[in-house]
């Protein structure tokens, strides 16, 4: 039986963290232990780390997951551990689609009613860190319910729960919804994306370029079947998170450093955009946090990208640097 992960312990923060709080220690862990960011004889005990803070996110960073993680506990589940522990591997996640979870109780409590009823969907030539990597932890509790990695490659990873919707829903019985995890550069760029239902079904997604968060996506006839033939799939876009951008809406936010001479003499910089580096012209006296906007270099051509301006102050000059920012200082 695998050991207890204390996710808040992996992340930095308490366990009464706001949504923002755990994006922000995410983002900070993440560069911290990011593999390419280390030498070579670093890397694969960075590798285990990067996957233990990017699960800790999958679970903290979603409502539903965290509800349950915190519904089991550590002493919940290491009571569980010590009856015995639950089924490994493919016999393990064959029980938790089948209702035979042993967390189903909260997954009762937090998913509607329906404890066997998450499914978890994954597109073939993920990242590096997907769910199939996730700890043998993560799948005792959640089985296949799945997570999103946001430092994958091409293609993305969704999960959600099927069957009817609660009374009032103008949807048919056989109707499922889902959650479609996207990096934002494939978000920008959109096209098809092959993804394979629980059954081992291939399927294939067009994505419109520059798809938005919030955004659902309907699959005709790949529901739960009914007497009436198969239900639908609505696909709803999820943007994971990502190191150098921030998304509101269709715009995005970047941060550029200027060095002092820059920005008092004025010349050209360049600014990453999603589409490749470009040329800026920066203004003579530029104060640090000044914002350019670059319109149509959003996450779709409909949004922009907002630069904000920092003044790098050098860290070590030398003699002749020295003198001159002395100089500058007595005729200033």
């Amino acid at each position: 039986m695998a050991d207890y992960k204390d996710y808040y312990k992996i992340l930095g923060v308490g366990k009464n963290a706001t949504d923002a709080e755990i994006k922000k220690a995410f983002k900070s862990a993440a560069r911290k232990y990011h593999p390419d960011l280390h030498p070579d004889a670093k890397k694969a005990e960075m590798t285990e780390k990067f996957k233990d803070v990017n699960e800790a996110y999958a679970v903290l960073s979603d409502k539903q997951k965290r509800a349950i993680y915190d519904q089991v506990g550590q002493e919940g589940y290491q009571n569980y551990a010590r009856g015995g522990g639950a089924a490994s591997g493919a016999q393990g996640r064959s029980r938790a689609y089948s209702g035979g979870n042993p967390f189903g109780g909260a997954y009762q409590q937090y998913a509607g009613g329906n404890g066997n009823a998450y499914y978890n969907f994954s597109s073939n030539g993920g990242g590096d860190f997907g769910g199939a990597d996730f700890s043998d932890f993560f799948q005792s509790i959640f089985g296949g319910m799945g997570g999103g990695n946001p430092f994958g490659g091409a293609g993305g990873a969704f999960s959600g729960f099927g069957g009817a919707r609660a009374g009032g829903s103008s949807q048919r019985g056989g109707d499922m919804e889902a959650e479609l995890a996207l990096n934002l550069e494939d978000a920008h760029r959109g096209g098809q994306m092959q993804l394979t239902l629980p059954g081992g079904r291939n399927v294939t997604v067009k994505l419109p370029a520059g798809v938005s968060e919030g955004k659902k996506i309907k699959l005709k006839g790949l529901g739960n079947p009914t007497p009436r033939g198969n239900g639908d799939l609505y696909l709803t876009i999820k943007i994971r998170p990502h190191l150098t951008y921030r998304l509101e809406g269709e715009d995005l936010h970047v941060p550029v450093t200027l060095m002092p001479w820059t920005a008092a003499l004025g010349g050209t910089i360049y600014v990453p955009t999603l589409d490749g580096p470009v040329k800026v012209k920066v203004p003579a006296g530029t104060h640090s946090g000044k914002k350019l906007k670059l319109s149509g270099k959003g996450l779709s051509a409909k949004g922009s990208l907002y630069v904000t301006l920092t003044i790098d102050v050098p860290r070590t000059l030398n003699k002749e640097q020295k003198e001159l920012f002395a100089k500058l200082e007595q005729i200033s």
